[in-house]
């Protein structure tokens, strides 16, 4: 099994029900919260919509 950030749960649970921002995923990459490759794997899913994404 591959080994995922500490916060990669965190992100996704956040990316499903659309209360993260892509602008605020991309800077979770940058901070090194999660790498391109989680970012790549949570942002491919259906965002939620309790907030309206910026981009």
């Amino acid at each position: 099994m591959e080994k995922r950030s500490a916060l990669y749960g965190f992100y996704e649970d956040c990316w499903r029900n659309g209360t993260v921002l892509t602008a605020e995923m991309k800077i979770a990459v940058k901070d090194k919260r999660i790498t391109q490759s989680e970012y790549d794997q949570i942002t491919v899913m259906e965002r939620g919509d309790a907030y309206p994404d910026q981009e």
